[in-house]
């Protein structure tokens, strides 16, 4: 028999199965629960500034990565 055949995934057959059922619950009533934060999913929490300055950051991280990168290949 295959892992379809028997519900359980190899190397748990010793171990308790989740509940698929509750599972699908919670998530339905996660779901259908409404609320300012389902309005608006994308609403950024942090400011403009904090952003762009991290933003900022990575950029220059990366950049000085590649002039290290490209020093230890050029020696």
């Amino acid at each position: 028999m295959s892992e379809r055949d028997t519900g359980y995934s190899a190397g748990t057959e010793n171990s308790a199965a989740p509940d698929s059922s509750r599972s699908t619950a919670e998530f339905r009533a996660f779901a259908t629960q409404g609320g300012a934060e389902a309005e608006q999913p994308w609403n950024m929490k942090a400011p403009g500034r904090k952003v762009a300055l991290l933003a900022a950051i990575v950029i220059a991280v990366v950049v000085v990565l590649i002039l290290i990168g490209i020093a230890v290949l050029n020696a």
